[in-house]
């Protein structure tokens, strides 16, 4: 069930309720006025009648007079006269006012609802020649039932009347809602879509408004994000390019050099009174030369060490190897042993991102000391490399620092960035703690 159309039962029920309600609150108030408009005009003609008959000389009490004062109060409303001799007869009913044939009768249920019981009240007059006439009131409150109707029909049409206009501008101002979060559901398709520059126009409704606002904070985050990775991508492609040269390089002068000088002193100790001892010096030289460019070369690829060692002799190794080429600068290293039973994702991980620290620190941070710090701590792998360099900039962080949030965050993790000029970096990543499969 959609939105407008829950909102539109729930009205529709509302109204009902209401109609109902204000329809027996409007019966209720019609009887209590019936009741008492009937009430007063029989009061009002025992008034009038006792008035006239007291002004009146007792000579002047005959029938052709006082029945004149009688029929005077024919156009009273409500009321019905009759005379009544002392037998209890009635000798002459005085015409009473008919109800105009324009005014529409109200239904029948409407009457017994409002009606009330008709009430009788006798007057009694001495007649001059001694004898009595009753004069009999009845109410006819049809003339008041006719009025409450009317009335009752104007205050139910103008309740309807009222609970349409609310109505409409209920729908209005949920008109304009869905027509907000219709906004809000399209940009989300396109997000998803991943088009990821739409821009949500804002919202009347401060609500839908900082909804609108936040979806776009998000595009906006999403599309730097977006763009952030491809560059990413981009530059782990030049990389890739740059040490494929480079071990092709390295290949073609190491290798290939080494290889045409063995086989240049294989060729000349065949020779007759050749110095076969100085040959071989020479091979044993340039195989140890040989061993250790494919030491680096492996070591750039993939640490062997690490499968075969574990992380903490291979990033010993590494510190060691950072150690020897800056002599001027102190690597202090501290490791948990329980990070031995990491798995070899985890571990590689871990070994990348503290490898890009100390590769970042002696290309540009000028620092003369680097502590590196690997530590377990609970369910996680806890990775702090701080120096006291020149520091950097906000906003400066380059590939480098991008690779390894890469890094951390495909790992479930998070990295922190904090620097400021001529105060140093500080390096934070952990990652959960993975441990080996066991076989």
């Amino acid at each position: 069930m959609s939105l407008r159309t829950l909102i539109n039962l729930r009205i529709l029920l509302s109204v009902v309720l209401i109609l109902i309600l204000g329809g027996m609150t409007a019966v209720w108030q019609a009887r209590q006025s019936v009741k008492k408009e009937v009430k007063s005009s029989i009061t009002l003609a025992l008034q009038m009648i006792e008035l006239g008959f007291a002004q009146a000389p007792a000579a002047g009490k005959n029938s052709s007079e006082w029945l004149s004062r009688i029929s005077a109060l024919q156009q009273t409303r409500h009321l019905q006269f009759a005379i009544i001799q002392d037998g209890g007869k009635p000798i002459k009913f005085a015409f009473h006012r008919e109800v105009d044939n324009s005014e529409s009768r109200p239904p029948n249920w409407f009457i017994q609802a409002v009606g009330t019981e008709y009430l009788t009240e006798r007057y009694d007059v001495s007649m001059a020649d001694g004898s009595k006439q009753t004069i009999l009131i009845t109410a006819n409150p049809l003339d008041e039932i006719t009025e409450a109707w009317g009335e009752s029909k104007a205050f139910f049409w103008s309740v309807v009347v009222m609970l349409l206009v609310i109505f409409l501008a209920v729908n209005l101002v949920f008109n304009s809602m869905l027509r907000a979060v219709q906004a809000i559901l399209t940009g989300l398709h396109q997000v998803e879509a991943g088009k990821y520059d739409i821009t949500i126009t804002k919202s009347n409704i401060s609500e839908f408004d900082a909804i609108a606002t936040e979806v776009n904070e998000m595009s906006r985050a999403l599309k730097v994000a977006q763009e952030n990775n491809q560059a990413l991508a981009r530059h782990t492609m030049q990389i890739q390019e740059t040490e494929r040269k480079t071990l092709s390089r390295e290949l073609h002068d190491e290798m290939g050099q080494s290889l045409t000088a063995i086989k240049a002193m294989a060729v000349t100790s065949q020779q007759k009174n050749s110095d076969v001892a100085s040959i071989a010096d020479s091979i044993i030289e340039i195989c140890d030369h040989l061993a250790k460019v494919v030491r680096s070369m492996m070591r750039t690829l993939h640490p062997l060490s690490l499968t075969e060692l574990g992380l903490n002799a291979t990033l010993t190794d590494l510190v060691s190897e950072w150690q020897r080429r800056q002599p001027d600068l102190d690597i202090t290293f501290q490791y948990d042993e329980p990070l031995d039973k990491l798995g070899s994702e985890l571990a590689i991980n871990v070994y990348r991102v503290t490898q890009e620290c100390l590769t970042n620190v002696v290309r540009h941070a000028k620092a003369s000391k680097v502590n590196v710090i690997i530590a377990y701590t609970g369910d996680r792998v806890v990775i702090t490399v701080r120096d006291n360099g020149i520091g950097a900039q906000a906003g400066s962080q380059g590939f480098g620092v991008l690779g390894m949030r890469e890094r951390v965050e495909n790992m479930g993790g998070q990295l922190n960035f904090n620097s400021s000029q001529g105060q140093g970096v500080i390096v934070t990543a952990w990652m959960p703690f993975v441990g080996k499969k066991s076989e």
